[in-house]
């Protein structure tokens, strides 16, 4: 969820966090493969998330909503695997 200042998560597992969109790092809970993560709003439809394990960057998501608001585009970048993995959401 977006909200003006404000992103948080809620996933499989209890995993959750609750970020400001200043790109601070900020408790991830629920999940041991994840300490921290940062969220950084970079304009009116974008969101890039980075996670972190006891400091070091683990994976880096990018977000962006379409402007009419019914497809969302992800893209994660898996950094200890060298992966990448893209889907989009579609509101119905």
């Amino acid at each position: 969820m977006l909200t003006v200042d404000t992103f948080s998560m809620q996933g499989p597992q209890a995993s959750s966090y609750e970020a400001k969109l200043d790109g601070k790092d900020y408790p991830y809970k629920g999940d041991p493969g994840i300490t921290s993560v940062s969220v950084k709003k970079i304009d009116a439809n974008t969101v890039d998330e980075t996670d972190k394990r006891d400091g070091k960057v683990i994976g880096v998501a990018h977000m962006t909503v379409d402007p009419d608001g019914k497809d969302l585009k992800l893209n994660y970048e898996d950094k200890l695997q060298g992966t990448t993995f893209s889907a989009t959401a579609e509101r119905h």
